[in-house]
């Protein structure tokens, strides 16, 4: 019983020290939810979707990507990459969020996906 009790003490007290002492972790911009923009980019994800690129945004960490498939338009944002108009990227799918408003561009967007991986389509 001791030794369970022992037990206890010594696992709060690690839990405290991590809670209290969290690991560092890399700045993210107010504007996107998404933590650890760095390891983002070197993801596996698999990209499944594609569409035409119609314009993009550039922002510290993320590129803002206004798309086109089909007759639907969105944006996808995903960790910094340089594409232009008339681009094809391919992305990795994730839930579409119908209302996203970032502070560093002070800017409502409407239906985006917050991506973890865009490649260009060659």
């Amino acid at each position: 019983m001791m030794k369970t009790i022992a037990a206890l003490f010594a696992f709060a007290a690690v839990s405290l020290a991590a809670i209290a002492n969290p690991p560092a972790t890399t700045a993210l911009p107010a504007s996107h939810p998404v933590s650890g923009a760095a390891d983002m980019a070197k993801t596996e994800t698999p990209v499944t979707k594609k569409g035409k690129v119609l314009s993009s945004i550039d922002t510290k960490g993320f590129t803002y990507i206004e798309v086109q498939d089909g007759n639907k338009k969105f944006w996808v944002v995903s960790p910094t990459i340089t594409v232009k108009a008339g681009n094809t990227i391919a992305y990795a799918d994730a839930p579409v969020q119908a209302r996203y408003h970032s502070p560093s561009l002070k800017r409502d967007f409407t239906n985006v996906i917050l991506s973890t991986r865009v490649t260009i389509e060659k």
